[in-house]
């Protein structure tokens, strides 16, 4: 019963209200109770917080690394990778900052960068997919949870990327 009348509320908005609204999202008064706006902050905080704990992570591995010796007493080297993901977290938590800011200050064209950028991350994390798919190994249970991970970092980035697309469509 209390469905089917917020379907109605939300059908006899006029156009342009209808489509700022989600189906999922309950109508009250005519205006959705979550904005596009407070959705996208949310997952820029999320954003923000996961690459902070990368960054020092990643920062960790690399200062460990190369203070480390092995067996023969020659240093350990960093591989690129890890160099690649901690200047890709400090991006990102650039781009998560100026994003806020764009939210706050309604301009369009800050977050364009993020989104771009959002963009650059998906593409590096189908590729780690695909590399993970191609390297199958069924009798290493790392294995199973490197895909897990790399598919629930790829599936969160991609919610965000829709997100804020959402979300720069919107503004004013």
């Amino acid at each position: 019963m209390l469905s089917s009348a917020r379907k109605k509320v939300g059908k006899s908005l006029p156009l342009k209200q209808r489509r700022l609204t989600d189906e999922a999202t309950p109508i009250e008064n005519g205006k959705p109770m979550i904005s596009i706006r407070t959705l996208t902050c949310t997952f820029l905080l999320m954003q923000l917080v996961v690459s902070s704990a990368c960054f020092i992570a990643s920062l960790a591995i690399i200062s460990a690394k190369m203070n480390s010796t092995s067996i023969h007493e020659e240093k350990q080297f960093v591989s690129f990778e890890w160099w690649i993901f901690c200047v890709l977290s400090f991006l990102m938590i650039v781009s998560c900052v100026v994003s806020m800011r764009a939210l706050s200050e309604h301009n369009k064209l800050l977050l364009l960068p993020h989104i771009g950028f959002l963009i650059l991350c998906n593409m590096l994390a189908c590729y780690v997919t695909h590399f993970t798919i191609r390297n199958f190994d069924a009798t290493d249970f790392n294995w199973f949870i490197g895909l897990c991970g790399i598919l629930s970092a790829e599936s969160f980035l991609l919610i965000c990327l829709i997100i804020e697309i959402r979300a720069l469509r919107t503004m004013t």
